[in-house]
Order: structure tokens, then C-alpha cells, then sequence
């Protein structure tokens, strides 16, 4: 019996792999689709384009990252799917450093208020979350600062609020109590 549960265990460890796998190309093709038809404005070849301009085209982008959520949370796509779509979005974004520090603020504040794992089944809540919490750690890791307590907290935040999302642990598992210890100790040093 004990050789049964191990074996079931094992193949739904591996089908929990596999979904994660095909989930990730999937929104990953999609995404550079996204991309192609995505261009800002300063991107274009050849173009020049006054700072003005290119400071209305950041402007528009901005304000795009809800929509974006919105638009990926209302669509029929698996939570694995709108994970990924936002991740990788997130991953290009590039924020402003007042907003950068309005979602670092955010994330810590939905962590310290106990809110951030309450509502798993909220799509746009959840990753309105994980695109801020990402749009964070890939600032930091791209300044060559991925140690840093905020850093190391949006890591941990953002992985938490990855796994509960997609229903791969539950929010009183001992992997994301772990990480929750972490980010205590990160916001200790913050």
C-alpha cells in the first residue's frame, strides 16, 4: 500500500511538472506575439522621436499594465496560463522608480495586513500581486541587487502568491510558511 501511494504521489508530481512545462510555452509563444504587435513608439526602427514624446509613450504604457491584468484575468485561459502571460509582461515592464516604490510598498503592505493569500480564487487580485511583485525582483536582479531585502522579498512573496494561485500548495503548507519566515526576516533588515 505504502508502494502505491509513493508511485501516485510520484505521477502527480510529474503531471504537476508537465502542466507547468506546457503552460510555459504555451503563454511563452503567445507572449512574443504579444511582443510583435506591442511596439512603443521609441522602439520603432529608425524613428526619433522627441523626449516629450517618448515621455507620452512611457506615460501609455504605464497606465497599460491594468488593462493588461483586467484583460488576462477575464479571459478563459488556465490560472498556470495568466500566470505565465503576467509574468512575462511583467518581466518587460519597466516602471518608474516612484511607481516601482508604489508597488514595493503595496506588496509589503498586502503581506503585513495578511491579505495577499486570502483571496486565491480573485484572478485580477492575484495577479495584480504577482505582476507587482515581479515588476520588483526583475528591477533588482537587472541591477545587479538580488540580494537586497526587498529583493529577497518580492522573490518570496511573489512565489508564494505563484504557488497558491495555481493551487500547486496551500497557503498553510510548510513551503510557504518557510518563505513567509523569509520575507520577515527580509522586511527585518528593510
Amino acid at each position: 500500500m505504502e508502494n502505491l501511494l509513493k508511485s501516485c504521489l510520484g505521477c502527480l508530481g510529474l503531471f504537476i511538472l508537465l502542466s507547468l512545462v506546457i503552460g510555459g510555452c504555451t503563454s511563452y509563444f503567445s507572449i512574443k506575439e504579444y511582443d510583435k504587435t506591442n511596439v512603443s513608439i521609441s522602439e520603432k526602427a529608425g524613428e526619433e522621436t522627441s523626449n516629450h514624446e517618448a515621455d507620452e509613450a512611457v506615460s501609455k504604457e504605464k497606465g497599460n499594465w491594468q488593462s493588461k491584468i483586467q484583460e488576462v484575468a477575464a479571459s478563459s485561459k488556465t490560472k498556470t496560463e495568466k500566470f505565465n502571460e503576467v509574468s512575462f509582461y511583467a518581466e518587460g515592464y519597466k516602471a518608474s522608480g516612484s511607481e516601482r516604490a508604489e508597488f514595493e510598498n503595496h506588496i509589503v503592505n498586502e503581506y503585513k495586513t495578511g491579505k495577499y493569500l486570502a483571496d486565491i480564487e480573485n484572478d485580477e487580485y492575484m495577479l495584480t500581486n504577482l505582476f507587482k511583485a515581479r515588476v520588483v525582483d526583475t528591477h533588482y536582479n537587472h541591477q545587479g541587487q538580488k540580494n537586497t531585502p526587498i529583493a529577497l522579498f518580492a522573490l518570496d512573496f511573489w512565489q508564494n502568491t505563484k504557488y497558491t494561485y495555481q493551487r500547486i500548495l496551500d497557503a498553510d503548507s510548510h513551503e510557504v510558511q518557510a518563505n513567509e519566515e523569509q520575507m520577515d526576516r527580509a522586511l527585518a533588515k528593510r
